[in-house]
């Protein structure tokens, strides 16, 4: 997290330094992203990053969190436009959320490298701070499905719809043609394979109506 001294910089130094640390960790991820190039883009010292973030990773963090805050709030003004339906309405979100990183690549691409970064360390801390904002999201998305409709228990439901979702988006956003420029090119084959996963899920989920 950020230092008291970070919080007291004026905004446009602020923002100087995200942006800087926006375009290294989207560039090369978050094991080789380095503080040298960021400090270089920033016109800072390395010493003075380190007094406002006291490790890569608090400075990783933090990014995160300001980028999916702002994502968020993009997203509440949209929610309820989505389908009531439950499968329709997370299509509908899979939908928008490739849509915003077409919107805004550099910050699209910094999220796609977060989340897909695979050293040990980093994921098990990655997984211990937002592994339940994650499934919270995808109780919002399920909707208000009643129990009647429910085969399984709700969580079961939710869990088999994340883990599922998750593993597709690993392995689709790992792929070596994926690229800043790729969003738009690749979005109807993402959609594709989302509607695909979860209209496996559903016969096994829903009673049908």
């Amino acid at each position: 997290m950020p230092t008291e001294m970070f919080n007291s910089l004026k905004e446009d130094k602020k923002n100087t330094i995200v942006n800087a640390a926006l375009e290294e960790f989207g560039s090369y991820g978050v094991i080789n992203a380095s503080t040298n190039n960021i400090v270089k883009k920033c016109g800072i010292s390395k010493g003075s990053l380190f007094k406002y973030f006291e490790t890569k990773d608090d400075l990783c963090c933090y990014l995160f969190d300001t980028v999916i805050a702002e994502m968020m709030g993009d997203l509440s003004v949209k929610f309820e436009s989505f389908s009531k339906e439950a499968f329709q309405r997370i299509i509908d979100y899979s939908a928008w959320e490739i849509g915003w990183y077409i919107d805004n690549p550099v910050k699209g691409r910094f999220i796609l490298e977060f989340s897909r970064e695979d050293d040990r360390e980093f994921a098990k801390k990655r997984e211990a701070r937002y592994g339940k904002q994650s499934k919270n999201m995808y109780y919002e998305l399920f909707g208000e499905v009643s129990e009647e409709r429910l085969k399984v228990d709700r969580s079961v439901a939710v869990d088999l719809i994340k883990w599922s979702l998750e593993g597709y988006n690993k392995e689709f956003l790992g792929r070596p043609d994926i690229d800043n420029k790729s969003f738009f090119k690749l979005k109807e084959e993402y959609l594709t394979g989302v509607k695909k996963i979860l209209n496996a899920l559903k016969s096994g989920i829903l009673v049908e109506a």
